[in-house]
């Protein structure tokens, strides 16, 4: 009797996953997320005294909802980036050395397989952005009183970046080699957040940068929005269904990209 999609998609992302626990890069990521938090930990523990900004004296407090914003965003994108980066060769891998080949040949669809190598990669990249952004939210509302809600929202926009740029990256990875995926998707991400920033600290922001913050994937400014309660100053524009329908929209259409382009690989004998 065949299996299920369900039950075959089951087995394979846990193959996935297993997979990419073994990968080198993972030993790296933890070391990296480990400094990550004890650097938050350290500059959080810094609540009271005072700073100099622009001549003027504040208490540190004051300004806790900045700091706590940039802080959170940086690991944010730190871990939509990881996710594209795990993503660049999970599925690409199984091309080079066969054992894609060896899985379709079985009765499983090409769908099945290539989501389940797709969700192998996620998962590790949101178990790691769950740690370091669950950690940081926890530092910052026990030590500088910011809400939690907040952090919340952005760390589901930042969840939802994720499977964008894991699902572009991957899709590109089945055509170009593995370093220029890598490199694809910092120069991607580093654009699109520029022109995020552009679009908040401009009045008008046009040419490139102008349209890929109306149309791009909302990276940045999803989750400027979402933390926008830390700082009230700062404008994020467009409306907020129309930046959550269109973050959701690009998530999805980078899923349907990935099955389409995969559907079309010929697969090595």
């Amino acid at each position: 009797m065949r299996p299920s999609a369900l039950t075959q998609f089951r087995t394979l992302a846990a193959e996935a996953i297993l997979d990419a626990v073994r990968r080198r890069i993972i030993a790296a990521v933890a070391v990296v997320s480990l400094l990550s938090l004890m650097l938050v930990d350290t500059c959080t523990t810094c609540s009271g005294g005072e700073v100099v900004v622009n001549g003027q004296v504040r208490q540190i407090a004051a300004i806790a909802g900045w700091t706590g914003a940039v802080t959170y965003a940086v690991l944010g994108l730190w871990s939509i980036v990881l996710a594209g980066v795990l993503a660049s060769e999970h599925l690409a891998q199984t091309l080079a050395d066969g054992s894609a080949t060896l899985a379709l040949a079985r009765p499983v669809g090409r769908g099945t397989f290539a989501f389940a190598r797709l969700a192998g990669s996620l998962v590790i990249a949101l178990a790691t952005g769950a740690v370091l952004l669950g950690g940081t939210a926890l530092f910052l509302s026990a030590r500088s009183g910011l809400p939690m809600r907040p952090a919340l929202l952005a760390g589901v926009s930042c969840a939802v970046g994720a499977v964008t740029l894991a699902g572009l990256a991957m899709s590109a990875s089945l055509y170009i080699p593995r370093i220029a995926t890598v490199m694809l998707v910092f120069v991607a991400t580093g654009a699109t957040t520029l022109a995020n920033l552009l679009g908040m600290f401009r009045d008008e922001s046009g040419g490139a940068m102008g349209a890929i913050d109306r149309f791009g994937p909302p990276l940045c400014s999803s989750i400027a929005l979402a933390l926008s309660p830390w700082i009230d100053e700062v404008r994020v524009p467009g409306s907020p269904l129309e930046i959550a329908i269109r973050h959701c929209v690009w998530a999805v259409a980078s899923i349907v990209l990935l099955w389409v382009v995969f559907r079309r690989v010929e697969l090595r004998d």
